[in-house]
């Protein structure tokens, strides 16, 4: 096994192990509510590459479910058109342990682990079928104030490049809670 596939497995399993662990915690702060409540649509509208754009598909359009499971984890899921212009189908977890509130406004940062489902990044990846991006959210600090605009958001996610001589792709997805 290569160097890079035994890292990607570690941190896989390390992912699940925190997971399964704050699974089992209950809700802190002001997370809570019922299960639409827990539940944010994200749909890619934007995405370049750097530093080689031309050579890649800017045009991500999918839908991605993220389930919340307390204030860090989420289960994240969905499909989208790849910047290789393959769909692609994944699974994962999302971890957002890092939070800073300004004004009325709650910028949420961490990662993401999944798994590409179908082979989407296949020939393209060196740990395929495991994919990993960081996360920057922008959400509303008071997200049960009510009204349509406290459930709308924008999520920045940056996918580091697979490759010594590899492109990085930044996508900003707008994101939608349910309720």
């Amino acid at each position: 096994m290569k160097l890079g596939h035994s890292l990607a497995v570690a941190a896989a399993l390390w992912a699940v192990a925190a997971f399964a662990q704050a699974a089992d915690q209950p809700p802190k702060g002001d997370f809570g509510g019922d299960f639409w409540s827990r539940v944010t649509l994200e749909v890619p509208v934007a995405t370049r590459h750097m530093p080689h754009d031309s050579w890649f598909n800017d045009n991500n359009w999918g839908l991605l479910a993220d389930v919340a499971l307390n204030e860090d984890w989420s289960l994240v899921g969905g499909a989208y058109k790849n910047s290789f212009d393959r769909n692609t189908a994944i699974a994962g977890v999302s971890w957002e342990p890092l939070s800073v509130r300004v004004g009325k406004a709650r910028l949420r940062g961490g990662g993401l682990a999944a798994i590409d489902l179908n082979g989407g990044y296949r020939g393209f990846n060196n740990v395929d079928p495991f994919l990993a991006a960081l996360n920057v959210r922008l959400i509303a600090a008071d997200q049960d104030a009510g009204g349509v605009l406290s459930r709308a958001g924008m999520l920045l996610t940056v996918i580091p490049a697979a490759e010594k001589d590899g492109s990085t792709a930044v996508n900003l997805a707008l994101t939608y809670r349910l309720k």
